[in-house]
């Protein structure tokens, strides 16, 4: 098999790449768009395996052999579904694959938010016990408290399961179908999401990125929002209306925030959200872990050689092929 992988950040590939797999790596420039040198080398590739990086027409017309386009993760915002779909080439993420990892990263982020754990250890650290304990006046239980979840699917059930464990009471807005059976299981309810918004002492993005959410999270959703709530994302960048949420976060519309996706990635250090204190934010790693990445690349590879290997229509297509 031949496989391009079209990552940026990766520095242990070569420790990963099956044996059975000639591999080459590419990389598109801030413009989006690649190099000839690098077009070049795709003649005989039969699948890209890619990140965050672009799958457009560009690089398209330049592997005429190609039969698979897998992303390695979730989201898949930056594949032309269109593009491969005319080219009879199926475009697929993985369904699931780190719902877990990311559900506890978001219910991590609401502990960490309820019982202020980063000024606690700051304050610890550098010896100032009355500081770090008066943060206790401040602190809560999450027990009892309201967990709105905008998004039901894999990973917004998931933490839902945490929260529910947690005895939190859980509202969930989804324009999809969802399990409603486990739903109510769980005691969760569905609601409207101006009511969610409003009810809600903990608010968790669980969506993906599409024409409906994206800056679904501007100054007028969070202004309904309660001046003692917290906003957590561990979603997709765009959203969340950054630059919306900082002035939200500084001027006490809100109480405070965890976000582990941003627009722009790697995180620029112009961004809005840096340096304000009531804001936590960690790199994109919320589905990262050594588990779910040894997972993740098993079920790609898996996928590119149902196709190459064994003619089977693979799993998780995204675009009807």
């Amino acid at each position: 098999m031949k496989i391009a992988y079209l990552l940026k950040v990766r520095p242990d590939l070569e420790d990963i790449i099956p044996d059975d797999v000639e591999a080459l790596r590419i990389q598109a420039g801030d413009d989006g768009l690649y190099s000839d040198e690098d077009l070049v080398k795709l003649q005989d590739v039969e699948a890209f395996v890619i990140g965050m990086e672009p799958v457009n027409e560009q690089i398209l017309a330049a592997a005429p052999r190609l039969r698979i386009v897998q992303r390695l993760g979730v989201g898949y915002e930056t594949l032309d579904l269109e593009a491969t779909a005319r080219r009879n080439i199926p475009a697929c993420n993985i369904e699931g694959v780190n719902k877990e990892a990311v559900a506890e990263h978001a219910m991590m982020f609401i502990l960490v938010l309820a019982k202020q754990f980063v000024p606690a250890q700051a304050y610890t650290q550098a010896a100032d016990w009355l500081s770090a304990r008066r943060l206790t006046l401040s602190s809560f239980e999450i027990k009892g408290k309201t967990l709105g979840i905008i998004g039901f699917g894999n990973t917004g059930s998931s933490l839902a399961k945490r929260a529910h464990t947690f005895e939190m009471d859980i509202l969930y807005n989804d324009l999809r179908e969802v399990n409603t059976d486990l739903a109510s299981q769980l005691g969760a309810r569905s609601v409207d999401k101006a009511v969610l918004l409003a009810e809600s002492d903990f608010v968790s993005i669980s969506t993906d990125l599409n024409e409906h959410s994206r800056g679904m999270i501007d100054a007028a959703a969070l202004a309904k929002m309660q001046p003692h709530a917290r906003l957590v994302c561990c979603a997709r960048g765009g959203v969340v209306d950054e630059v919306a949420l900082a002035a939200a976060l500084s001027d006490g519309t809100i109480a405070a925030a965890a976000l582990d996706v941003f627009e722009t990635e790697p995180i620029r250090p112009d961004n809005p959200l840096i340096g304000i204190d009531n804001c936590l934010l960690t790199s994109h790693v919320a589905g990262v872990a050594s588990d779910t990445t040894a997972r993740t690349w098993a079920w790609a590879h898996d996928n590119v050689r149902a196709v190459l290997l064994r003619g089977e229509r693979p799993r998780w297509i995204r675009n009807g092929v």
